[in-house]
C-alpha cells in the first residue's frame, strides 16, 4: 500500500490557509520538511503523525487516507501489481510483499480472497524447495485465507467462493474426504438465479439489461461446459468409445460457439486434455491430431489474454467489468504462454511420440514459441 500523506497534508494545509512555514514551526521541523512531505520525497516521522493529525483536526486514518476496506478496482490493482512484480523481483520480495499486504488488509475480506487465489495461482512461482513443498506451503496459507474471509464476512457469494476455493485447495492437496465435507457427495440442484433477474428486468421494461444478463449467464455456462468436457476426456480414457464420444461432441460445441477466439484457453486445455487421453490409448494418428490442433490454436492467439464477448456474446462488457478480476485472467500473460508450451514438450506421456518424424513440425513450432518467450 502507498501512503497518501503527501496529498492529504497539501490539501489539509491549503484548506486550512496556512503556509508550510507556519505548518513547519507548529510541528517541529524545517520548512523543507513540509515540502517533502506534500511532494512525496519523504513521510513524516511516526511519532509526528498525531501532532499533525491534531494540528488539521482529523484523525490518523484520515490523514493518512487509509481505510481497512478496499474497492473492487482497487483489489484488481493491488492483485495485478503483485503478479506483475515476478518478472521485476525475486520471489522473496514477492512473497513479502502478498503477506504486507495482507497484514495491511486483514479484515477486508474481498482482499483475503484474492490473495487466497493468487496464492493457488502463482504458487508455483513462489520460494520453496520443491514443487511438493511448494504446493503445500502456499494451498495451505491459502486456505487459512479463504478460513479467514468466512470469519469476517456474511456476504453468501463471497463465503461460496471461499467454500469452493478452499475445497479445491484440498483436492491438490490430495484430501479427497475433505473435499466431499466442505462441499457434500451430489451435485446440488441448480437453480438459476440469473433467469428470476434477467425476468425482473423485462418487467420494468428494461430488455436490455434482461439480454445482457442473460447472455452473461450463457457466457459462464459455455465456459463451464468447455472445462466440465475437458475434465470428462481425462475421466473416461479407460472407455474408449465414450472418449472418442466426447472429443467428437467437444469439437462440435467449440465450433458452434467459435471458442478458438472466445475463450483459446479453454480449447487449449481441451485439446491437450484430449491429447493426453490419446496418447494413454496408444493412438498416434489421434495424438498427432489433437496436438497439431493445439499448436495452431496457440499459434493464432493473441496476448495478452482478456476475457471479452464476440459479435453473439455482445452485451457482456458490464458484467465482466464487476467480476473480480474484470477482464484479466488470473494468471500473468507470460507464465500462461509457457505453461501451454512446457504442457506438452515437458511431458512425459508425449516424448515417445515427440521422436517421431510425423511429430518435429509440432516440436519445432513449440521450441520457437519457447525460444521467443525466453528472449521477451
Amino acid at each position: 500500500m502507498s501512503l497518501n500523506l503527501g496529498p492529504v497534508i497539501l490539501q489539509k494545509r491549503k484548506a486550512k490557509g496556512v503556509t508550510q512555514q507556519q505548518l513547519a514551526d507548529f510541528v517541529g521541523v524545517s520548512k523543507a520538511s513540509v515540502s517533502k512531505w506534500e511532494t512525496g520525497q519523504s513521510y513524516p516521522d511516526i511519532t509526528l503523525l498525531p501532532l499533525l493529525a491534531a494540528f488539521f483536526n482529523v484523525s490518523i486514518d484520515t490523514l493518512m487516507a487509509y481505510s481497512s476496506q478496499l474497492t473492487t478496482k482497487q483489489i484488481r490493482q493491488l492483485y495485478a501489481s503483485l503478479v506483475a512484480q515476478f518478472a521485476t523481483r525475486p520471489a522473496t520480495d514477492v512473497l513479502a510483499a502478498i503477506e504486507d499486504t495482507i497484514h495491511r488488509y486483514y479484515s477486508c475480506a474481498p482482499l483475503l480472497l484474492e490473495m487466497g487465489q493468487l496464492l493457488l495461482n502463482h504458487g508455483d512461482l513462489l520460494p520453496g524447495e520443491t514443487a511438493v513443498d511448494k504446493l503445500n506451503q502456499y494451498l495451505t496459507r491459502a486456505q487459512e485465507l479463504f478460513a479467514r474471509v468466512t470469519e469476517l464476512s456474511t456476504d453468501p457469494v463471497l463465503l461460496e467462493k471461499a467454500r469452493d476455493f478452499s475445497a479445491y485447495c484440498s483436492l491438490l492437496l490430495q484430501r479427497p474426504d475433505d473435499v466431499l465435507t466442505a462441499l457434500g457427495q451430489f451435485v446440488p440442484a441448480y437453480f438459476p438465479s440469473e433467469s428470476l433477474i434477467a425476468w425482473a428486468y423485462h418487467l420494468k421494461g428494461d430488455d436490455h439489461r434482461a439480454m445482457a444478463t442473460t447472455q452473461s449467464a450463457l457466457y459462464q455456462y459455455v465456459t463451464v461446459m468447455a472445462s466440465q468436457l475437458t475434465n470428462y476426456l481425462q475421466l473416461v480414457v479407460g472407455q474408449p468409445e465414450k472418449f472418442r464420444a466426447t472429443y467428437t461432441r467437444g469439437q462440435v460445441f467449440i465450433a458452434t460457439f467459435d471458442l478458438a477466439k472466445l475463450n483459446p484457453a479453454s480449447v487449449i486445455n481441451f485439446d491437450v486434455s484430449a491429447a493426453m487421453g490419446y496418447a494413454q490409448q496408444h493412438d498416434s494418428a489421434a495424438v498427432h491430431t489433437c496436438l497439431t490442433a493445439y499448436v495452431n490454436c496457440l499459434a493464432a492467439v493473441k496476448f495478452p489474454l482478456r476475457l471479452h464477448g464476440d459479435a453473439y456474446f455482445d452485451a457482456i462488457d458490464e458484467w465482466l467489468d464487476q467480476t473480480d478480476l474484470g477482464h484479466a485472467l488470473p494468471r500473468d500473460e507470460h507464465h500462461l504462454q509457457t505453461d501451454f508450451v512446457t504442457v506438452v514438450l515437458d511431458n512425459p506421456v508425449f516424448k515417445p511420440y515427440l521422436e517421431i518424424v510425423e511429430f518435429q513440425p509440432i516440436v519445432q513450432r513449440l521450441t520457437q514459441i519457447k525460444e521467443r518467450l525466453n528472449h521477451a
